[in-house]
């Protein structure tokens, strides 16, 4: 008797083997497909912000080599901004170009471009994720928020270029700025938000 029923152990989990999965492994699959799907679009996003927080990388430090030539030509740096004909004199998103913040779309850089862009020769290849603003300074004024930059004589020329973006839509901005008085290193505040 012992020899029959382990015969029949064995055929019921052979027929059991050929109807397929059941509802609960089913389900167990299902549950553990989708958490790596939502891992595989969370990693996803955050390499699709990454990538597109480079642009505010080359455009600022396209700005900054522009803004050596400028200098070198015209002796001074080219302030740049929102508005044509009025250097802006302070740095925020209400001061930068273009006019509408890009967010995660892209916005036209050159609908309507203030003069100064064009002054400074900087030309995006195309649409833009990112506002931009220049200020400049003379050797008696301050950097705004630079430490170790005072408004005596002894100092340089300087200019302060800043972009600003959105990149997710959530109303948190990401700052990158690059100051001319430190050898043009790059600060950036939120990067990818």
């Amino acid at each position: 008797m012992q020899q029959r029923t382990s015969t029949i152990t064995i055929d019921r989990m052979a027929r059991a083997a050929q109807r397929g999965m059941t509802l609960t492994e089913l389900m167990i699959v299902t549950v553990i497909i989708g958490v790596l799907g939502a891992l595989g679009f969370a990693g996803y996003s955050a390499y699709l912000r990454r990538s597109r927080a480079q642009e505010a990388r080359t455009m600022l430090a396209t700005i900054g080599a522009r803004e050596d030539a400028y200098r070198a030509e015209f002796a001074q740096y080219c302030a740049a901004g929102r508005t044509a004909g009025s250097p802006p004199t302070s740095l925020g998103v209400a001061n930068a170009w273009p006019a509408t913040a890009p967010g995660p779309t892209t916005a036209d850089f050159f609908a309507s471009m203030p003069v100064e862009w064009t002054q400074l020769g900087f030309r995006p290849t195309g649409p833009v994720r990112y506002r931009y603003v220049v200020l400049t300074g003379a050797p008696t004024s301050a950097p705004p928020g630079e430490s170790g930059f005072s408004g005596s004589p002894n100092q340089d020329l300087w200019y302060i270029a800043e972009a600003y973006g959105d990149l997710d839509g959530d109303g948190v901005l990401s700052t990158f700025r690059l100051f001319s008085g430190n050898g043009n290193t790059m600060t950036i505040t939120n990067e990818v938000e």
